[in-house]
């Protein structure tokens, strides 16, 4: 039973952490523009690739 009560405990612990981190996040202005954020995370060599691509046949023009 008691170890029930202490992961009960340490759940309630990490909701509360968790909140707090979102509300700092949301204050602070972290949560604007995710597109960007999305793209620096995620395709952080593909996003360059892909416009150096683009960028290619206009060149040789």
């Amino acid at each position: 039973m008691a170890t029930t009560i202490a992961l009960f405990a340490a759940g309630i612990a990490l909701g509360i952490a968790a909140a707090f981190v979102w509300a700092w996040g949301v204050k602070s202005g972290q949560f604007r523009n995710l597109e960007q954020t999305k793209e620096q995370l995620f395709w952080p060599d593909i996003a360059p690739a892909d416009q150096g691509a683009k960028r290619d046949p206009e060149q040789k023009k």
